[in-house]
Order: structure tokens, then C-alpha cells, then sequence
């Protein structure tokens, strides 16, 4: 895995030598890793993007007007004989311009989302779980108000508490098919950093 990320980081570098980071897209990051797998001798064919998830890794919400929505994926997925991952993506950067903002905070409850869907994929699967994050210098070192989590990026202990606390706020943006099946499942997550670049 450190060849994999550190050619990964290269390939973002020479990305990052060509255009700003504000003028790349989330696609591009993707790609990037889709590319060092395939320069670690995975084949093409051996990855996937956007599969559904398996459906005892969620409880649907029973929307009847959102049937497409609820079958949420995991980004990629890896199934070869020399790797079998699971991979979910942030790219977490300031907006268009310049002079604005990043909404820090709803960065990080989209990074905790993804990895309490990545925690439960890696639960019904055992497929090795990873969050993939590209963050800009305004992200790094944002401290949730709470201070349940450590500045980012650390290593994360998600816990029950955390959650019901986050759930209090009112902008509450934690996916309910997740929250309710991890829950249901008295499970608690820790996510540590593997390659901090």
C-alpha cells in the first residue's frame, strides 16, 4: 500500500504542477488513484466505481419518491487477487473564489458519512476500508466545536455520543440509512491515518 499512495501522491503533485487546486475537480483526484492501481499491476477490469452497496450495510429510508436514492455506492472498489479494498473519496478545498469560505464543519460530517459507510461495507464484506482525502491548507487543522473528534486529520474514534450529539444539531447532515444501521449494530468506529501527506 505505501508504493500505491506514494505513487498516488506523485501523480497528484504532477497534477498540481499544472493547474491550481481550486480549478480541479473531485474526478480528477479519482482518476489520479484509479491510475496508481493500475501502475501497481491492478488491471483495469479489476475496478469498479460507483457499485451499490450491499443492502444489510443500510436501513432504506422507504422514500417512494427517492427509490434511485436509495441504493448508495462506495465510490471504488478493488477486487483483485493482489488487493481487495474499498475506497471512498473527499476533496475537501475552498470554493471557486478565491476570497470565499469552505464550510469546515460540513466538510468534516461528509468525511465522518463516508467513513461510518465505509466502516459498515468493511463489516458485511471485510474488504480493507480507506477514506482517500485531498484537503487545501483551509481545511487542515479544523476543530469541530464539540472537540468529540481530534483536528483534522487525526485519528478518529467515533463514537455513539459523537453521533447523538451531532444528530442534536440543527444542521444535522448524518446520512440516517448509515447512522441507523450503525447503530443498530452497537458498533464504533476508529479511522486511522495510513499516509499523511
Amino acid at each position: 500500500m505505501e508504493n500505491l499512495f506514494s505513487d498516488y501522491k506523485k501523480l497528484l503533485n504532477q497534477r498540481l504542477d499544472t493547474k491550481p487546486l481550486l480549478l480541479i475537480g473531485e474526478d480528477s483526484i479519482r482518476y489520479d488513484f484509479f491510475y496508481a492501481l493500475t501502475s501497481n499491476g491492478v488491471s483495469s477490469f479489476e475496478i469498479e466505481v460507483e457499485v451499490p452497496m450491499d443492502e444489510n450495510c443500510f436501513i432504506p429510508r422507504k422514500n417512494p419518491i427517492a427509490l434511485r436514492k436509495e441504493k448508495p455506492q462506495i465510490d471504488l472498489l478493488v477486487k483483485s487477487e493482489k488487493l481487495q479494498i474499498a475506497v471512498e473519496f473527499g476533496f475537501f478545498r475552498e470554493n471557486n473564489n478565491p476570497k470565499g469560505t469552505i464550510n469546515k464543519t460540513a466538510k468534516a460530517v461528509k468525511m465522518f458519512n463516508d467513513m461510518l459507510r465505509l466502516s459498515l461495507y468493511k463489516h458485511f464484506t471485510t474488504y480493507p476500508a480507506y477514506f482517500i482525502c485531498v484537503a487545501d491548507y483551509k481545511m487542515i487543522g479544523h476543530q469541530m466545536r464539540n472537540k468529540y473528534v481530534g483536528s483534522f486529520p487525526s485519528n478518529y474514534y467515533i463514537t455513539n455520543e459523537f453521533i447523538d450529539h451531532q444528530l442534536s444539531q440543527k444542521c444535522n447532515m448524518f446520512d440516517s440509512r448509515f447512522v441507523n444501521k450503525y447503530k443498530q449494530l452497537n458498533i464504533e468506529l476508529t479511522a486511522k491515518i495510513v499516509y499523511n501527506e
